[in-house]
């Protein structure tokens, strides 16, 4: 059997994880010539000082505290999204991954071949879908293969479409989307497999070209309309120019999300035990139709696709049970995803940059996280990869903007298996920028709201104490997993995201009494005879 494909949507990104170990030699500073005595006060000479003058360096250890703490939101993303329902060992719970997609269109692209070629009518004359299916390709799962899951799946509001203006988390109810009348009347169901034995798709043999998929049959009125909005869009349009289109239902997502298909929400409705990464899905349109191969005219089956794409919205929705008890474990702190806990650290600022050190020049701070080993018990989760460092004032706002680590408020770190740990090699600009940006508000309260131009070193070190009182995390930050794309010819990084994955582990905990050590590395200029 001959197919013929007159269009279809292509992921064009390549998606690399990026191994911060390649990135270490950008960020050690210039002071390779600095050699450390020892983790004391210890200081040496180094390098050809001018006249008069030598370079002093040290080396001080500070405690640093941490804690595990839930946030608040986390940040949905469109690069893939996550179906199934799995129990989870480490919160004794179920976790639940349900999913919402639009779909998009190519500017200019003709979806249809001409309408007198399709040979699949109704009894009007019509082109009509021979079939419709919604197929959700796979990359990743977890749990078992063979536990079978059912799916359900609900048509979206053309009157209420998800706004590409909003931001969408893990939390966020999709079920509002829903077509009213439809919040309980799924248009299709499906029971699947991870691996799906009908097809043959084996997960762990996915490769490029060839992942399993899980393919849900649709009504025929969902593709049938789509057909008829086509011809509209194509008969209002006719003879015109695309800047004179009166019918811009195919010119762009934005039009077809909102006029012709919103999408679909699709829910998991029974069973447990297993979870699947959905990494691309599409809306096939499949007909009959005449094409020409090699001077013959054939009637094949054809097939329009409508795909989701990271420009229109996917969004995924998590659900899991009491979480309470691992954000409040005193013997360790926890990175786990996608429940959203993390690592708070709390940084030794005022440390850092008071006593003998308070005019040094820092070289180098060094902080590591020492991850214990997991316990063999149920479903083996994965490692976190990819850690980002991020003032926790920055911890929202930071996956809403889009940004990527700028190595002063945001640094990323890669689990090293070999040592267990997470590393980050110099976070000295976090330190400067905490330290400096305290120091910048207190002397505006001062100035704008004390009124007072020349005060005391007295008055800076009373206000400088009521600052510190009214905002207690000017010096935290967040230890969160991440997932990074990187540009495959460059290898810069691109986007930086929630890791929505199955990952945990156990952190070493700073406390009071057992304090995680950072390292500072200090410059000084000293005159030559403090070294007679």
């Amino acid at each position: 059997m001959k197919v013929s494909c007159f269009s279809g949507l292509e992921r064009g990104l390549e998606v690399k994880k990026l191994n911060i170990l390649d990135r270490i030699g950008s960020l050690v500073v210039a002071v390779a010539m600095v050699f450390f005595v020892s983790c004391t006060e210890n200081t040496g000479n180094i390098g050809i000082p001018p006249v008069n003058e030598t370079l002093e360096t040290s080396v001080a250890v500070c405690d640093v505290y941490t804690k595990s703490v839930k946030l608040d939101s986390i940040k949905a993303h469109s690069v893939s999204s996550y179906l199934g329902s799995i129990y989870d060992p480490e919160t004794n719970g179920r976790l639940t991954g349900n999913f919402i997609t639009q779909f998009a269109v190519m500017e200019g692209f003709r979806y249809f071949p001409p309408m007198d070629s399709i040979t699949s009518r109704d009894s009007e004359g019509r082109p009509r879908c021979d079939s419709v299916m919604l197929q959700l390709n796979f990359d990743t799962y977890y749990g078992d293969v063979n536990t079978p899951l059912k799916l359900a799946v609900y048509p979206l509001d053309m009157n209420n479409p998800l706004s590409e203006d909003s931001v969408y988390y893990t939390n966020t109810d999709l079920r509002k989307y829903i077509r009213p009348g439809y919040e309980d009347k799924p248009i299709a169901t499906k029971v699947f497999t991870a691996w799906d034995r009908i097809h043959g798709s084996d997960p762990s043999n996915a490769t490029s070209g060839s992942y399993p998929s899980i393919r849900i049959p649709l009504p025929l009125s969902e593709g049938n309309q789509i057909m008829d909005k086509y011809w509209e869009y194509l008969e209002d349009n006719k003879g015109l120019s695309e800047e004179e289109h009166v019918n811009r239902n195919f010119d762009d997502s934005y039009h077809f999300i909102r006029n012709v298909h919103p999408g679909y929400y699709a829910e998991i409705i029974n069973g447990e035990g297993v979870m699947v990464r959905v990494f691309v899905d599409a809306l096939y349109l499949i007909y009959n139709a005449r094409v020409l191969n090699d001077s013959i005219v054939e009637e094949v089956p054809s097939y329009s696709v409508f795909a989701g794409t990271p420009e229109v919205i996917q969004s995924c929705q998590f659900s899991e049970s009491d979480v309470a008890e691992l954000v409040e474990d005193e013997s360790c702190t926890w990175l786990k995803t996608p429940t959203g806990i993390c690592t708070e650290v709390t940084l030794p600022i005022d440390d850092i940059f008071s006593g003998s050190h308070k005019n040094d020049s820092i070289s180098r701070v060094e902080l590591m996280f020492n991850r214990y080993n997991k316990e063999q018990t149920g479903n083996q989760f994965g490692i976190p990869q990819n850690l980002l460092l991020v003032r926790k004032s920055e911890a929202n706002s930071f996956f809403i903007r889009k940004k990527t680590p700028d190595e002063v408020t945001s640094y990323l770190a890669a689990f090293q298996k070999a040592y267990n740990t997470y590393t980050f090699n110099n976070i000295s600009q976090m330190a400067t920028f905490m330290y400096k940006d305290r120091e910048n508000a207190v002397m505006a309260y001062i100035k704008d709201v004390l009124k007072v131009d020349n005060p005391t070193e007295a008055q800076i070190e009373e206000e400088t104490h009521e600052w510190t009182k009214r905002n207690p995390d000017w010096n935290k930050c967040c230890l969160i997993p991440v997932e990074i794309t990187t540009n495959t010819a460059s290898g810069s990084i691109t986007s930086v995201s929630h890791d929505l994955s199955l990952t945990s582990a156990r952190l070493v905990k700073g406390t009071k009494d057992e304090p995680i050590r950072i390292q500072v590395y200090y410059t000084r200029v000293a005159s030559a005879s403090n070294n007679e």
